[in-house]
C-alpha cells in the first residue's frame, strides 16, 4: 500500500507569533515508518519539532499524528492533515495557541 502524503508541501498559517507560509517534507525511514521534516515562518523558524505516532487513518487520505515543539516545552501537538492527489488541508491542536489552519496547502 502507498504511504499517504510522500512529497514535498507547503501551507500558509497565520497565528499570533507567525504568519506565513510553512514547508515540509513526508518520508519514509528505513523501518517503513513516517518522517516528517518542517520549516516554519517568522518567529518559530528556529523551533525544533519532533513527530510520533505517525498513522494513516481508515479513509485513505488522512495522516494524523503527535509532536512537540521546543518552543511549547513538554506540552504536546495533535495533528491532522487530508491528502486529496496535490492539495491537503491541515489542522494542528496547540496547548495555549489552539487550533492552527493549514490552508492553501498544495504540492511542490
Amino acid at each position: 500500500m502507498a504511504k499517504i502524503g510522500i512529497g514535498a508541501w507547503a501551507g500558509k498559517i497565520a497565528v499570533r507569533i507567525a504568519r506565513g507560509e510553512v514547508k515540509f517534507t513526508i518520508s519514509e525511514d528505513e523501518n517503513g515508518e513516517y518522517k516528517i521534516a518542517v520549516d516554519l515562518p517568522g518567529a518559530l523558524r528556529s523551533a525544533k519539532i519532533s513527530f510520533m505516532n505517525l498513522k494513516e487513518e481508515a479513509d485513505g487520505k488522512t495522516l494524523t499524528g503527535e509532536g512537540v515543539i521546543s518552543v511549547l516545552p513538554g506540552r504536546k501537538l495533535t495533528g491532522a492533515f487530508t491528502f486529496e492527489e496535490d492539495t491537503f488541508v491541515g489542522e494542528i491542536k496547540a496547548p495555549v495557541v489552539g487550533k492552527i489552519r493549514i490552508t492553501d496547502g498544495h504540492r511542490i
